[in-house]
């Protein structure tokens, strides 16, 4: 049976947790279902959402602390809208404690079981009883798993942090991942530069500060809105782009006559920047005609006519000639484990597995990218997490493998302001609980001039 269309902010909240289970982007889910909320109710909708996949093993827990039969599986529509309910009573002031409860059962009674509505009611008035709500942190857990339910990321994802990183600094990464990012532009040279961004942004009322390492950044402070309804998005006055993740478009050093490639295009932000930077052709290729779409509307927007997009897989022949570009690009697929700020989904969606298999695709992208570039031409790596596999694993294993290739330390090619963000190892490591960016990793090479062979006479 179809659910019927939301009338609330709760309402579509619910509807999208659901399709998120299903497989779904927790913004792309909200707009699909609920496209006609004025801009108060997506903001309440949109916190929510985000809010109970930030929390969700903390949620769940609490709301077992308070069931008569804790261990049995209840119906996943009514974990989920104990969670919004519990989540409401836990982090958000100013909703008042009885408007969670009611607006919670409410919920039960339309996309609920029958009858349904009378545990919900139970479970939150029992809760509203207590004194206070349970902390994880007092369980009679071991403390690993006490870290992973107070923070509420998965058991297995905390167990590796705490492996590579050591415990305080897995909590100090836990906390942080679960901080809401502030929204954070690039500056389009073309047609702006950060200062008469920032004029014109506080010309209109928003509170904004330069990003610290990406010299183009602008960090905007607290409630936006829509980014389509930002003063400067229609004129084509900057991009929304993690700092971290313009520092990649930057590694570059890009000359004149330089061509380049951008050979896992995505929606094409990288590409974007590259293409900003220069007057020649940027390629982006990428085998989703999908994502394509959506980068040719958003070079359109930008006013950026030299870019050309090519459906196209890398590993399936692309039309290129070898060894034919002086800048590759491969911003690989990933775990994504580094944009858990912006996409807590991605923490519930990944499985202990995943980094191993997705670091294959990527030892092979690069190898087949490595290809395309010239002598004394230049490689990047990057990717949106920190996974030992997804990173040093994979650059190592290129490095061993194609000695035609040399390891640049990467600290010469970032921003001056970027410095700190080099890693002794010559690489690029960015992280929320350091740098206040996703967690990002880039690594350079460049292929070495072909030396004609000496003669002795």
């Amino acid at each position: 049976m179809k659910n019927p269309p939301p009338q609330t902010a709760r309402a579509a909240a619910l509807l999208a947790l659901m399709e998120v289970e299903k497989g779904g982007f927790p913004d792309e889910s909200l707009d699909n279902i609920a496209p006609h909320l004025d801009r108060r109710d997506r903001a309440l909708a949109s916190a929510l959402v985000l809010g109970v996949l930030r929390h969700k093993s903390r949620l769940e827990w609490t709301a077992r602390q308070f069931l008569d039969k804790p261990d049995k599986k209840i119906k996943p529509v009514l974990r989920l809208i104990l969670s919004l309910g519990f989540f409401q009573l836990w982090q958000m002031s100013r909703v008042p404690p009885s408007a969670a409860v009611d607006e919670s059962v409410k919920l039960a009674k339309t996309y609920g079981p029958p009858k349904s509505s009378g545990l919900i009611n139970a479970v939150l008035r029992n809760a509203l009883r207590a004194n206070g709500l349970p902390d994880p942190a007092v369980a009679d857990l071991p403390d690993i798993e006490k870290l992973a339910l107070t923070e509420s990321h998965p058991l297995w994802l905390v167990q590796r942090y705490t492996d590579h990183l050591g415990l305080e600094n897995t909590r100090a990464l836990l906390a942080a991942n679960n901080e809401p990012p502030p929204l954070t532009i690039r500056a389009n040279r073309r047609r702006t530069n950060r200062v008469d961004l920032v004029a014109l942004l506080t010309g209109q009322g928003l509170e904004v500060a330069p990003t610290p390492y990406a010299p183009e950044g602008l960090m905007i402070i607290g409630p936006t809105g829509p980014i389509r309804d930002l003063p400067g998005y229609d004129d084509g006055l900057f991009t929304v782009q993690d700092e971290a993740s313009q520092l990649a478009g930057l590694l570059g050093h890009i000359k004149p006559d330089f061509r380049i490639l951008d050979a896992c295009a995505g929606r094409g932000g990288k590409a974007m920047h590259l293409a900003e930077q220069t007057d020649n052709k940027v390629i982006g290729l990428d085998p989703d005609g999908r994502r394509l779409t959506l980068a040719e509307q958003e070079a359109q927007r930008l006013g950026l006519n030299n870019i050309e997009l090519i459906q196209g897989d890398l590993l399936k022949n692309p039309p290129f000639e070898e060894k034919s570009f002086d800048l590759v690009l491969v911003d690989a697929p990933c775990s994504n484990l580094g944009v858990i700020r912006r996409r807590p989904d991605v923490k519930w969606s990944k499985t202990p597995d995943d980094p191993i298999r997705l670091s294959e695709t990527q030892k092979a992208l690069l190898t087949a990218a490595g290809k395309y570039v010239k002598p004394e031409g230049r490689l990047i790596y990057s990717v949106c997490t920190q996974t030992p596999e997804e990173t040093l694993a994979v650059t190592d294993d290129f490095w061993m493998n194609h000695l035609e290739f040399g390891l640049k330390p990467v600290a010469a090619y970032l921003p001056e302001s970027a410095r700190d963000l080099a890693d002794p190892d010559g690489v690029m490591r960015a992280w929320p609980h350091k740098h206040n960016t996703d967690g990002f990793f880039a690594a350079i090479f460049d292929r070495k001039p072909t030396k004609p062979p000496d003669f002795k006479v």
